[in-house]
């Protein structure tokens, strides 16, 4: 029998994918193939880089975000009108899963690895049912992965260590989708499965590689110790919270591996908007912390990638212009300027669905604005056709050539490190190509912007 995996990228727009740096395989397809009885011929058709083309094959799985659903509906409906059994799974399914019911013969609710075999059991014996709902088990069970079902284009490779998150920041889907227990994979299967990727550059996808405890810090470091002791080399990046600054000896084992750049939700400057998403965390760290924290990592060698929200409840229209200065001034090295975006399982969505504040609700073909580019929703403080174009100012400023020169030199000054600084200048690269997608505007590449500094890179 054969199973096709289908990843479906918005026609819409296409954000990220844009940018070959920030493309990752399909993860989830690994672990489904692998989780896959032997008798089973799997391919995998990837939209990031091959256009869907309909192959007859007895049975189709499909997942995909909230900006892709719509996508991976209208693909699913090919294949239903031609009596093919459908599952789709994933995080928006997860959160909707009344909603895909109507576009597919069976939808995974929650982690694939407790119910996949059960899946393709049922389908064999003609008994599929409707639902399948995923427990959240020991990552003990992720099986390996097989690289080479992956489009060999990807410049970029992925694989996790760990799952949950124990805050429950209101506009985040990680602990609605993976629980808020703090779950960590064995060391060895990690360090196994980079050690078989391609690729030369790959993504820890943890929502947080180091974790909130002495336990998974050393979890971390075992990690990033392995990782020399095999004598891989290769540069990664991944996500954490600011005490990802707090311990010297993490931020060396993790230079030392490999980090040139790790992701910090910052989310805003403020705790009167730290609040409103209940980022307890940063509130308690403290914003007027925020910079000593930043020259800790940078320190250490490694460039920080902060994400930043505009449109929160607290926000008037001088807050954003605000938190525009706060991210051109800040010792931070590259930045995410998303729009505050209601996405459906959060505590945000279902907080503006009961008060009538959704404005983009014509589902399941409105959820392609479901992606930080769009005003989805009635803001508390600005009218929603104001909040776009102030944040088409606030993009072309900080993703402005100026800005991202001078924010390149001083990154290159701060870790004193080539690799950081090249990815920290990709990184702002990539988000604004993103946003200038809205705009119809030029790319432009690293090497058009670094001019005169383009001799430190050679060789590299």
């Amino acid at each position: 029998m054969k199973l096709l995996l289908i990843n479906p990228v918005s026609e819409f727009r296409r954000g990220f994918l844009r940018s070959e740096i920030t493309k990752y395989p399909p993860l989830a397809y690994g672990i489904i193939a692998a989780l896959t009885p032997d008798n089973w011929e799997i391919e995998i058709i990837d939209e990031n880089f091959e256009d869907f083309e309909f192959k007859e094959v007895d049975l189709v799985g499909l997942t995909g975000y909230t900006s892709s659903i719509y996508r991976a509906y209208q693909i699913a409906d090919i294949y239903k009108k031609k009596n093919i059994p459908v599952i789709i799974g994933g995080i928006h399914a997860s959160m909707v899963p009344n909603e895909a019911k109507g576009y597919a013969d069976s939808v995974v609710v929650g982690e694939v690895e407790s119910c996949w075999k059960d899946v393709i059991k049922d389908f064999e014996n003609g008994s599929l049912k409707k639902f399948y709902h995923g427990e959240r088990l020991s990552l003990d069970n992720i099986p390996p992965i097989d690289y080479s079902l992956f489009n060999p284009n990807y410049k970029v490779s992925s694989t996790i260590t760990t799952r949950g998150c124990p805050f429950d920041c209101e506009f985040c889907t990680v602990t609605a989708f993976n629980g808020s227990k703090y779950r960590m994979r064995p060391v060895e299967n990690v360090l196994d499965e980079i050690e078989k990727m391609p690729q030369e550059m790959f993504f820890f996808v943890d929502d947080n590689i180091v974790g909130y405890s002495n336990t998974s810090k050393e979890h971390a470091k075992k990690i990033f110790q392995g990782i020399i002791d095999r004598g891989i080399k290769k540069y990664w990046w991944s996500q954490a919270s600011l005490n990802f600054a707090d311990d010297e000896e993490l931020l060396k084992l993790a230079f030392e591996s490999g980090c040139r750049l790790i992701f910090i939700g910052i989310e805003a400057e403020t705790i009167e908007g730290l609040e409103s998403t209940n980022k307890t965390l940063n509130a308690r760290i403290g914003v007027d912390k925020y910079n000593l924290a930043f020259d800790k990592i940078r320190k250490a060698g490694i460039s920080v990638l902060g994400s930043f929200i505009f449109g929160l409840d607290s926000d008037n229209e001088q807050d954003l212009i605000n938190r525009r200065e706060f991210i051109k001034n800040a010792n931070v090295d590259c930045f995410q300027c998303g729009i505050l975006t209601p996405m459906p399982g959060t505590q945000t969505y279902k907080r503006m669905e009961k008060e009538g504040r959704l404005t983009k609700t014509n589902y399941p073909e409105d959820w392609q604005y479901y992606s930080v580019e769009d005003v989805t929703f009635k803001p508390a403080k600005i009218e929603e056709s104001r909040l776009f174009e102030l944040m088409k100012g606030i993009w072309y400023d900080v993703y402005g050539r100026k800005t991202l020169t001078r924010k390149f030199l001083h990154t290159l000054r701060a870790t004193k490190n080539v690799e950081a600084s090249t990815w920290a200048l990709a990184t702002n690269i990539s988000y604004r190509n993103m946003m200038m997608d809205l705009f119809g505007d030029d790319k432009f590449d690293i090497e058009s912007l670094i001019g005169p500094y383009k001799d430190m890179f050679k060789g590299k």
